[in-house]
């Protein structure tokens, strides 16, 4: 009885670690082949929001220029842009993505305090300079190409028979991008 009992449980670790195997290999190239097109969309949006985020510099200098370099929002939106740059030097896509959507976040903010705040909104030239950051949106195609190439990739992640894999190889979430408008 013991005899058997030791091959039917061989039987079930071998067959164990053969369905580990073939999910590997089966899997593990949907996986790499998702992430790296969500790799290759973040690539080319990240060229428009380089030029985007660069017209924002201004408007940090122009918070100063007005003593307005103490407030909230203008430390919060030197931090993401610090950070910013910072992940454009050796950050991971992913990093990036999370970053871009900070800075995104702050810019909004900044727009609502000047347009909220009438001594602000006075300033012409911070008008102008939110405005050029506002034209400079990157094209909606390049935005939603990323977008539908993270929704494919998350669902690949967590699909049943991938997110074994996803976890045991280190394949993370990736953040949708937004833009603020």
């Amino acid at each position: 009885m013991w005899r058997r009992l030791r091959w039917v449980l061989l039987a079930v670790i071998v067959a164990l670690v053969a369905a580990v195997v073939t999910a590997v290999i089966v899997e593990k190239p949907t996986l790499d082949d998702d992430e790296q097109a969500v790799d290759a969309r973040w690539a080319d949006l990240r060229d428009e929001l380089q030029l985007r985020y660069a017209a924002l510099e201004p408007a940090l200098a122009t918070l100063d220029a007005i003593g307005e370099a103490d407030r909230a929002v203008t430390k919060d939106l030197s931090t993401a842009l610090a950070e910013w740059t910072d992940s454009l030097d050796g950050g991971s896509a992913e990093q990036q993505a999370e970053v871009a959507n900070r800075v995104e976040a702050q810019a909004n903010r900044l727009r609502a305090n000047v347009f909220g705040s009438a001594r602000l909104a006075q300033s012409t030239e911070l008008s102008d300079v939110i405005a050029a950051f506002g034209s400079a949106s990157p094209s909606e195609e390049l935005v939603q190409a990323y977008n539908r190439a993270v929704r494919t990739y998350e669902d690949s992640r967590n699909d049943t028979f991938r997110r074994p894999v996803a976890l045991v190889f280190g394949y993370g979430a990736r953040p949708l991008f937004f833009v603020a408008n």
